[in-house]
């Protein structure tokens, strides 16, 4: 991956770039980033909060997720491009809709998450590890492994 990553809306309103790789990635399949995303699943990537430089104000959106942890979903208010996710879970963290970046073929998702929840005409046939919830602490900190 080529670092900085950079992205930002269709507009152009709001632009970021990033200076660490990401923590973690995956490919969530929750209801709530199924009715977000307008697809089957949300590909986000989550980097340090304190690698990013934004320019532009996102509009933020908090919903309780299946988890029950507060998400805030950041969209640019001018042509309503989905930037970012905020995460109680991850609270140093800052999510990037792989859609977003510049490059999104940056984007190298490590695990299909919440895949109970996923559509049956998606197929995961990619070879990632499936998770049918959200992943538990020894999962989550094997995530976290790989990229560090």
């Amino acid at each position: 991956m080529e670092l900085p990553l950079s992205g930002g809306c269709r507009c152009g309103s709001i632009r970021y770039r990033c200076s660490a790789g990401p923590a973690f990635s995956w490919k969530c399949h929750c209801r709530d980033c199924q009715q977000a995303s307008g697809s089957a699943y949300c590909p986000v990537m989550y980097v340090p909060k304190s690698a990013m430089t934004i320019n532009g104000t996102a509009t933020y959106y908090d919903v309780k997720a299946e988890s029950g942890n507060t998400v805030s979903r950041g969209f640019c208010p001018e042509c309503g491009s989905n930037l970012f996710i905020l995460a109680d879970l991850v609270p140093d963290l800052q999510g990037i809709w792989a859609s977003s970046l510049d490059d999104p073929n940056n984007f190298k998702p490590q695990v299909h998450v919440w895949t109970g929840s996923a559509m049956s005409w998606n197929a995961t046939a990619d070879n990632l590890p499936v998770i049918a919830k959200a992943p538990n602490e020894e999962q989550f900190n094997a995530l976290l492994a790989e990229n560090n």
